[in-house]
């Protein structure tokens, strides 16, 4: 199976084509987990899993959301699988307020041994701080910091690093390829966004795949089932 860790798919663009789209899905053994950012999206998410066994909920909070207490009694959903996306946004400004929020998701995940995959935009150094006391499962999506934090990341056992379909044409997420042993490596699409030529959808987290497969001088199989073991040793599946 493959396996896209990181997408929306109650994103409005998937409306009228999501019966279509599952059905691709299952054709080519794909496994999506839906992201949630508040909770409005979040109930749109398990609405999705209660008709597409093959769409997995993550439930969460993106950080230029406001914070609602409501979204931390939604993580008790055993039907979840992770919390996401929850993390860091300062890319307009440094807002204290989000590690506060994101100190508190954490804290709700430990208690509840839920992963977490974390947005770091422009925060990435901020991030990597926060998560070194954490005591959770911890993915960072789409990481643009520089080696020196991602060697800092990797000193942590409980951290991996989720490499995006975008990793086609994208240097900076082949250098992440390069820098990070597959055993912490997972695969997203961040659908329908990160893919400069259409609307992104799980259907091209397989690129991701190949990307690994070509740079770590695996055949495709292999990193097919490496991913897979590292998603269930992760995600409560």
């Amino acid at each position: 199976m493959f396996y896209d860790i990181h997408c929306h798919l109650t994103s409005d663009c998937f409306a009228s084509t999501i019966i279509e789209l599952n059905n691709k899905l299952k054709k080519n053994k794909i496994v999506a987990f839906s992201n949630g950012i508040n909770y409005e999206d979040n109930l749109k998410n398990l609405e999705l899993n209660n008709k597409f066994s093959n769409i997995k909920p993550c439930l969460g909070m993106f950080p230029l959301e406001s914070f609602d207490k409501r979204v931390l009694n939604q993580f008790k959903n055993k039907r979840i699988v992770g919390v996401g996306e929850v993390g860091l946004d300062f890319s307009s400004n440094i807002d204290e307020s989000q590690v506060s929020n994101l100190k508190k998701i954490a804290r709700v995940c430990e208690e509840l041994n839920l992963p977490m995959i974390v947005h770091s935009r422009s925060a990435e150094k901020r991030v990597v701080e926060l998560i070194k006391n954490f005591k959770t499962n911890v993915i960072l999506h789409y990481f643009c910091g520089k080696k020196g934090l991602i060697k800092q990341a990797l000193e942590q056992d409980n951290v991996f690093f989720s490499i995006s379909a975008s990793s086609v044409y994208d240097e900076h997420v082949k250098g992440l390829i390069k820098e990070v042993p597959i055993s912490k490596l997972l695969c997203e699409t961040d659908s329908p966004c990160l893919w400069k030529y259409c609307i992104n959808t799980p259907l091209n987290v397989v690129r991701a795949y190949e990307t690994i497969s070509e740079i770590k001088n695996l055949e495709l199989k292999n990193v097919e089932k490496l991913i897979e073991k590292n998603v269930k040793k992760v995600f409560r599946l």
